[in-house]
């Protein structure tokens, strides 16, 4: 096997040489011996501040990181192996497993594997049921690792203390609420309705430069998640916090705001008009629904005609799809421009 060999001090600069190149061989680690170091090429080429040779020793071979299916190879199954998502979400150090009714009884054997397959998570849950009620909120079982449904969950450079249980969050959404943060324009007043533990809210305090961020909580345990969020992430003189129903809240702010944001996907029609009743000319309303794609145009239609009732003209810039809920069904955040 070829092989470029160099002192030490400059081992860093044959490596990136070596990969920019697309020589570095990666199926074999370097090798070090005395004050040198050998690294494994596929061919032999000229590489500055290196001697390229020819070995006759044999370089590490690089262990490949195990897979799930090998972890569960005996214990599983194949046709069982072919009904487990590859994709689970993660929100801080705990997994959120989803397993097919046909795996119950093989859930805490998969969960186990997943714990061992991934240092960076502590705790395996499943859903008992999935986000409902007024709160948003949904119940889960732990079924491997620490005890706990208590996290620290990192997204667009903030830091979110949550708990499963107690509050409605979705790691999934993160681009999306980035999104949203790049069209915040400096010294913009925003509102967040349904701000939950504060993640639109953070989002856009650490990413944009608005005047004032003033989100809206109905759920008391949420509300104190964002009280925490909001302190530990050094904005506490930027945001204001409301806790109760936006219905009655939301009257009683004698500020307009430059954009509203309504994170409520399933019912956020029934608050429109409240948020247009807030919102100032040439504003723009960030509106959230489920929706099956073929009931997006009458969806438009529905919200064009609140805003005639309420005697306001909309233009609707753009929908977009930022997320599936269902086979053929998905979260809509609808980017509407307000005026009078």
């Amino acid at each position: 096997m070829f092989a470029a060999y160099s002192s030490l001090k400059n081992a860093e600069k044959v490596k990136l040489f070596l990969q920019k190149k697309e020589v570095l061989h990666q199926e074999y680690l370097p090798l070090k011996e005395m004050e040198r170091i050998y690294f494994p090429m596929t061919k032999k080429i000229v590489v500055p501040n290196a001697k390229v040779i020819t070995t006759k020793f044999s370089f590490p071979v690089k262990q490949k990181p195990l897979t799930i299916d090998q972890l569960l190879k005996g214990k599983l199954t194949a046709a069982q192996l072919k009904l487990i998502p590859r994709s689970q979400e993660i929100i801080g150090k705990i997994m959120i497993l989803e397993v097919p009714d046909q795996l119950k009884k093989k859930e805490k054997v998969i969960a186990e594997v997943y714990l061992r397959l991934n240092n960076t998570i502590e705790t395996v849950v499943r859903k008992n049921t999935i986000h409902s009620g007024v709160f948003r909120t949904r119940t889960v079982k732990i079924l491997a690792g620490k005890k706990t449904k208590e996290t620290i969950h990192y997204e667009n450079g903030i830091k979110l203390k949550l708990h499963l249980e107690k509050t409605y969050y979705s790691a999934k959404t993160a681009n999306e609420r980035l999104r949203i943060a790049k069209q915040v324009k400096p010294n913009e007043d925003v509102l967040v309705m349904f701000s939950g533990a504060a993640p639109y809210l953070l989002v856009i305090a650490k990413n944009t430069n608005p005047r004032k961020l003033s989100g809206i909580e109905i759920n008391p345990l949420a509300h104190h998640y964002a009280t925490y969020n909001i302190i530990a992430n050094g904005f506490g003189s930027k945001i204001n916090l409301f806790e109760g129903d936006v219905r009655k809240i939301v009257p009683k702010i004698k500020a307009k705001f430059d954009r509203i944001v309504m994170p409520l996907p399933k019912i956020a029609e029934e608050f429109f008009g409240l948020a247009l009743s807030k919102i100032k000319p040439n504003g723009t309303i960030h509106l959230y629904a489920f929706l099956h794609e073929y009931d997006i145009v009458a969806y438009k239609k529905i919200l064009q005609d609140i805003a005639q009732k309420s005697k306001h003209y909309i233009h609707i810039v753009r929908y977009v799809k930022c997320g599936q809920f269902s086979p053929g069904t998905f979260r809509i955040c609808f980017d509407i421009k307000v005026k009078k």
